[in-house]
């Protein structure tokens, strides 16, 4: 195992840029199989994340939802929601490699903010508490449409763009052959309207039931209770404390980790 380290806030909001300014899209490399305990911890960021598994299967925590996925099939995450990614072990092989593509992008790479297009289509998703997450499969055709075009948007962006992450990393064989670096930019800006597009198109196929409109003020509830524990953590702190951080009982305090991190306050 190699070391690992996620620079985050106290609220477990997590303290890198993706990208740049001018162009706010960010590919990253995750081989879960050699970071320590197989996992990137639980953190979250403003700007939405589609996460792949290339190889091997991984275990995501979407908010207070497990997803295990398999190879060839990826997830949605918007911004803002908690989350956190594992290897999958089951019953197969520890050491097998188990490797997770991602690009993390500002939603102005679609559209500006401001404009019309950012209004009548970025918005609706951004901002739809159904939607904290859309599992993808290649099962379901408009689904798969995006699993072909993110592999093509990692090719890109893994030839000609700037890797992001804290170490050398293997080259990944996406089936695709980039013809040249030239206006790469505009070439993924493209395949990522297209992506956001189908998501649009199909997203009162994917809203998940309606009692997930509570998971925005438990999330802050979580939040709320971890920065806690992040600044008194030396302290001789109680379950009472943790949970009157976040102004609720001590048996809430007890569920909510029980649901987002299946431990208790105490561990």
């Amino acid at each position: 195992m190699e070391e690992y380290y996620m620079p985050l806030r106290s609220d477990m909001q997590e303290l890198v840029r993706h990208g740049s300014a001018e162009f706010p899209i960010q590919y990253y490399a995750n081989e879960l199989h050699r970071l320590p305990g197989r996992r990137i911890p639980l953190h979250w960021h403003p700007q939405p994340e589609f996460f792949y598994v290339y190889s091997g299967s991984a275990v995501v925590h979407a908010g207070n939802n497990e997803l295990v996925l398999n190879s060839g099939e990826a997830v949605f995450l918007n911004g803002n929601a908690l989350h956190s990614y594992s290897q999958y072990i089951g019953n197969g092989d520890p050491d097998a490699p188990c490797v997770c593509p991602d690009v993390v992008f500002s939603d102005e790479l679609i559209a500006p903010l401001g404009s019309s297009i950012n209004k009548q289509y970025v918005t609706p998703i951004m901002l739809n508490d159904r939607l904290p997450f859309v599992r993808l499969s290649p099962d379901v055709p408009w689904q798969n449409e995006i699993l072909e075009l993110l592999r093509n948007v990692f090719s890109y962006l893994q030839s000609f763009g700037k890797v992001g992450h804290l170490r050398d990393f293997r080259q990944l064989d996406y089936g695709i052959t980039p013809s040249s670096g030239g206006c790469f930019e505009m070439e993924v800006q493209r395949l990522m309207s297209r992506i956001w597009q189908l998501m649009y198109l199909n997203r009162g196929q994917a809203e998940l039931e309606p009692l997930v409109r509570s998971e925005h003020a438990l999330q802050i509830r979580m939040q709320k209770m971890l920065s806690y524990i992040h600044d008194n953590y030396s302290q001789n702190i109680t379950l009472h404390d943790i949970a009157h951080a976040a102004s609720i009982s001590k048996s809430e305090a007890s569920r909510c980790f029980q649901s987002y991190l299946h431990t208790s306050p105490v561990n």
